[in-house]
């Protein structure tokens, strides 16, 4: 549970504090949309289609370091760099997902993160192009409504 606390909420808060010192409105607006789409996405698939280490009574538990920390810093960070650099949104949905998704498969690798009922990367991918489509929609939204960050 050390390595969930340490990898999924305390880095990803430190990165979260110095992004904010850099633009505070971008994390205030994005840190709930990133603990929503995580908390949607996990508990729609816990305990159905993979499982996170340590096993505990509620399956959800160790995953939420990750859902508090880890989320919505790459939510934060793909607004961030949405906003910095003017690549085609296509292909920042698709570099993120992808790295995210290398992400999870190292952990499914070491053994931290199980799939169960036939799931697989390519499922977590497409979970995690939902997810970035979510946020690019939302940023659109919010610049369409003059709402800068």
């Amino acid at each position: 549970m050390w390595n969930n606390l340490l990898f999924g909420l305390i880095i990803p808060l430190f990165i979260l504090f110095f992004l904010y010192k850099r633009n505070p409105a971008l994390v205030l607006l994005m840190y709930p949309l990133g603990v929503t789409i995580a908390y949607t996405a996990n508990d729609w698939g816990f305990d159905l289609f993979w499982e996170v280490e340590p096993d505990h009574k509620n399956p959800s538990l160790s995953a939420i370091p990750a859902s508090l920390g880890y989320f919505p810093m790459i939510t934060a960070l793909f607004a961030f760099t949405r906003k910095k650099y003017p690549i085609h949104t296509l292909w920042h949905i698709f570099i993120y997902a992808s790295v995210t998704t290398l992400t999870e498969g190292m952990m499914v690798l070491a053994g931290k993160v199980h799939y169960y009922n036939g799931w697989n990367i390519f499922f977590t991918f497409l979970i995690y192009v939902s997810g970035f489509i979510t946020v690019a929609v939302y940023t659109h939204i919010l610049w369409k409504y003059k709402v800068r960050f």
